[in-house]
C-alpha cells in the first residue's frame, strides 16, 4: 500500500495550503496531507530490519532524541515489525527520503544514511517543538499528522559560513548554530578560521600563530544593549585546540554536516605575518594583528620558497584534523602592491614570463591546490581567484576548484559557469537580495549597529533567486548550491550572532532544499511563526521583524 501511495505522490504535486497541519521547513519537494494522526505509543518500536550499522544508527539516534524529550520508552530494534519501519530502497537520491504516516504507523524509505537522517529530522519537526529543541516534557501528547512525503534537496551544497577570526566563538556556541543547521537540513559548515584580525586553529609546528597571531591589541564590540564600544585591552589569545576542532568535526558528522576549514591566503594573512614576519614581503617592517575591517596590503610572499612551505605545513596539519573532501584557501581581496615592490616576486614574474602580478596568485593557487590534491582534498576559492583582472584561469582550473561567488555574485557565477567551474551562490548585497546574514536586517529605531543599511530583510533574503531565469539551461548544472555567509567585524556576542542569523539562516536553508517554484514567503513567515516555540525553548535570540 505504501508503494502505491508513493507512486501516486510522484505523479502529482499537491500544493501545501496556508492552513496546513504539517510544519516543515525547508518545505518538502512533494507532500500530500491526509486526515487524522498517528499517536506515538509509549513503547514505540523503530524497526530497522537487517539494515547495516551505518543506517540503523540513525534509528538509534532518533530514538535517543525522542526519549530524552518526551519520556517515551521507544527502542530501535532489528525487526520487521514496529510502528515505525525503515526500508532501504535504490530509487531515492543520496539525500532524499520518503515518508508515509498513516493512522497505524510510519514507513520510512531512503537509500543512504543521510536520507534516513533527514527523514527522521522531518518526523521530529512534525512533533511538538520540544522534541527538536531537546527539552523534556512528558505532559504533552506526541502525535504525527497523516501525510505522505517524497523529498530531496534542490542543491547538493547547503552551507553556512561563520567567521571566527574577527570575533571568536566558543565550541558550545558553534554547536548551537550547528543544531539549527541540522534542524533545517543544511549540510556544510564553512569555518572561516583565519584572517587579518586573528588566527584560530592550533598549529603545532608554528606555536606563535596561537599566541601572537591569536591576539589582537584591541577589540571593537557591538553589544545589543550597550551599542558599539572599544574594550581598550588585548583580545585573546583565542584559538581552537586540535581536540576542539575534532570535537566540532564529530558533532557535525553525527548530523550529516561536513566541516570545510578555511585558511584565507595569500591575502587576509596579517595575523599569520604578525606571528611570522619572515614570510611577508617586507620583514623589516613587522605588522600587528588588525583590529578593524578593510583590506591590508600585507600579503604572503608567494615567491619565497620558505613562505610557500609554511603555507603547506599549515594545510598539512589541518588536513589531518578535517576529514572532509574540501579545503577552502580563500583567495579574496588580495592586493598585488607588496608583490610589485618585492625583488623576489619581480624576479619570479620575469623568469616565468608572467604578464601581470595577479598571475602570481594564480600560480600560488595552483601550487596549493596540487598539494591539497595529494591529501585527497578539492580546493575551494572565493570568486576573485578567477574574476580579478589578470588571473590565469588555466592554472586555477587545473584542479577543478569550487568557486564561492559573493561580489559581484551573479556576474561571477555566470563567468564561473561559462568557464566550466562549479560555483556556490552567496551574494553580499544586490538589488534582489542578500545571503550575507551578518548585515543589518532593519532600519527600526534602536536596531543595533552593524554592517549594511538595514535593508537586508528576511523577505529579501528569502526571495533572492540564486539561479536567475536568464542563466542558459546548459550552464545551470554548474550552480552547485547556496551559502549563508556571516562575517564578524561588527558581531562579537552570542546573542547578536543569533539575532542576525535567525531566521535568515532558515531562508537560505529553504533556498538550498526547496524547488524555486514551490517557495512562498507568506507560507515561510507562517512556518517561522510556528518555529518560534522551538527557538524560545532553545533560548535562541532571533530577529522578529517579519511578524511586526
Amino acid at each position: 500500500m505504501k508503494k502505491i501511495l508513493f507512486v501516486l505522490l510522484l505523479c502529482s504535486i499537491e500544493v501545501v495550503q496556508a492552513q496546513s497541519r504539517v510544519n516543515l521547513t525547508p518545505r518538502p519537494k512533494q507532500m500530500v496531507e491526509g486526515q487524522g494522526q498517528f499517536e506515538l505509543p509509549s513503547r514505540l518500536v523503530v524497526a530497522y530490519g537487517s539494515l547495516p550499522d551505518s543506517l540503523s544508527r540513525e534509528a538509534a539516534r532518533f530514538v535517543s532524541d525522542l526519549n530524552a524529550a518526551t519520556g517515551l520508552q521507544a527502542s530501535a530494534l532489528s525487526s520487521t515489525e514496529g510502528a515505525i519501519r525503515m526500508q532501504l530502497v535504490s530509487d531515492c537520491s543520496p539525500e532524499g527520503y520518503r515518508l508515509a504516516v498513516t493512522n497505524e504507523g510510519v514507513q520510512v524509505e531512503a537509500s543512504t544514511s543521510a536520507g534516513f537522517f533527514y527523514a527522521f529530522q522531518s518526523l521530529k519537526k512534525m512533533l511538538p517543538a520540544n522534541v527538536m529543541a531537546r527539552k523534556y516534557d512528558a505532559r504533552r501528547k506526541y502525535a504525527l499528522p497523516v501525510v505522505t512525503i517524497a523529498d530531496e534537496p534542490r542543491f547538493r551544497y547547503r552551507g553556512f559560513m561563520l567567521d571566527v577570526s574577527r570575533h571568536f566563538f566558543a565550541v558550545d556556541q558553534l554547536k548551537r548554530m550547528i543544531d539549527i543547521m541540522a534542524a533545517y537540513k543544511m549540510n556544510y559548515f564553512h569555518w572561516h578560521l583565519t584572517d587579518d584580525q586573528g588566527w584560530r586553529p592550533e598549529i603545532k609546528k608554528y606555536p606563535r600563530l596561537t599566541t601572537v597571531g591569536a591576539t589582537a591589541p584591541n577589540c571593537r564590540i557591538t553589544d545589543m544593549k550597550r551599542g558599539t564600544y572599544w574594550t581598550n585591552q588585548p583580545y585573546g589569545p583565542y584559538f581552537y585546540t586540535r581536540e576542539e576542532m575534532r570535537e566540532v568535526v564529530e558533532y557535525c558528522a553525527q548530523r550529516h554536516i561536513t566541516v570545510i576549514p578555511e585558511v584565507d591566503m595569500p591575502g587576509h594573512f596579517v595575523a599569520a605575518l604578525a606571528a611570522y614576519p619572515e614570510f611577508g614581503c617586507d620583514p623589516s617592517h613587522p605588522v600587528t594583528v588588525w583590529t578593524t575591517g578593510g583590506v591590508s596590503r600585507e600579503v604572503l610572499n608567494v615567491a619565497n620558497p620558505r613562505a610557500m612551505q609554511f603555507a603547506k605545513d599549515v594545510l598539512a596539519e589541518l588536513c589531518d584534523i578535517f576529514p572532509g573532501p574540501y579545503f577552502h584557501i580563500g583567495g579574496d581581496e588580495c592586493p598585488t602592491n607588496a608583490w610589485e615592490a618585492n625583488a623576489d616576486c619581480q624576479r619570479l614574474l620575469k623568469e616565468e614570463g608572467m604578464k601581470s602580478f595577479r598571475e602570481l596568485q594564480s600560480r600560488f593557487t595552483e601550487e596549493m591546490s596540487d598539494f591539497l590534491a595529494t591529501r585527497g582534498k578539492r580546493t575551494l576559492l572565493w570568486n576573485e581567484s578567477i574574476t580579478a583582472q589578470g588571473s590565469d584561469l588555466a592554472r586555477v582550473k587545473k584542479n577543478n576548484p569550487l568557486i564561492f561567488c559573493w561580489y559581484p555574485c551573479q556576474k561571477a557565477a555566470l563567468m564561473a559557469s561559462e568557464n566550466g567551474f562549479q560555483n556556490i551562490v552567496s551574494d553580499i548585497h544586490s538589488d534582489t537580495g542578500s545571503y550575507y546574514i551578518n548585515r543589518k536586517q532593519s532600519t527600526d529605531p534602536g536596531e543595533p549597529d552593524g554592517a549594511g543599511k538595514g535593508d537586508d530583510t528576511v523577505e529579501r533574503c528569502y526571495n533572492y533567486v540564486p539561479v536567475p531565469e536568464s542563466v542558459p539551461a546548459h550552464l545551470q548544472p554548474f550552480y552547485t548550491g547556496v551559502q549563508a555567509t556571516f562575517w564578524c567585524e561588527w558581531v562579537g556576542t552570542n546573542d547578536y550572532l543569533e539575532y542576525l542569523a535567525l531566521p535568515r539562516l532558515m531562508a537560505v536553508a529553504e533556498a538550498g532544499w526547496t524547488p524555486q517554484e514551490a517557495k512562498n514567503f507568506e507560507d515561510f513567515r507562517r512556518r517561522m511563526g510556528l518555529d518560534r516555540e522551538m527557538l524560545d525553548l532553545g533560548g535562541y535570540s532571533y530577529g522578529k521583524h517579519i511578524w511586526k
